[in-house]
């Protein structure tokens, strides 16, 4: 099967669809896929908007994506082996850990930053095809979906859809430069 997506990510994107499928009805597999491709767009943003800004002695070689956005996520411990699995494939220096606050981040190089976008992006891409083959195993569309909600329904979803990106919107997505003193 990885042979179907390209990688070992793809097809754990593919796992983590249909465990998701198989605990929720076809309406929260769409609103999760809709909600993790937002995660990974989001992250994309707060890497790229990363400033370095460092003082004259001191210089910034990390940097850290606060996971807050994922962890609300069904199956976290899932997507998060997803993105370990990835940034591994490609060999970009990365690890998970949790501060002191019991929040969890994202730590990769500073320099990597350009690269964990881009393995951001192909993973959020990747869950659209993962979406797509999760709903063809269970024989469905994307249109039987929405087609089969009925209207009051599709309104309630839009609107709870609408309020959890302006919460993920609220989350701030620390993005911190760990400063390491040179000398």
């Amino acid at each position: 099967m990885p042979s179907d997506f390209g990688d070992e990510s793809g097809e754990k994107l593919f796992d983590w669809m249909l465990k998701v499928g198989q605990d929720a009805s076809e309406a929260a597999l769409l609103s999760s896929a809709e909600r993790l491709k937002a995660a990974f767009r989001n992250a994309r943003g707060e890497i790229a908007s990363d400033d370095a800004g460092t003082e004259s002695e001191q210089v910034a070689e990390w940097a850290k994506l606060r996971m807050a956005e994922f962890e609300a996520l069904p199956e976290y411990a899932s997507i998060k082996e997803i993105i370990d699995t990835k940034l591994s494939e490609l060999k970009i220096e990365h690890d998970f850990f949790t501060d002191k606050k019991g929040k969890e981040f994202l730590l990769f190089r500073i320099e990597d930053a350009p690269d964990v976008s881009r393995t951001f992006e192909e993973l959020e891409k990747a869950t659209d095809i993962a979406f797509d083959k999760a709903l063809e195993a269970r024989g469905l569309t994307r249109e039987q979906i929405r087609e089969a909600e009925p209207l009051e329904e599709r309104v309630a979803s839009a609107r709870k859809a609408s309020k959890a990106l302006d919460s993920a919107r609220e989350i701030k997505h620390d993005i911190e430069l760990a400063e390491v003193r040179t000398k």
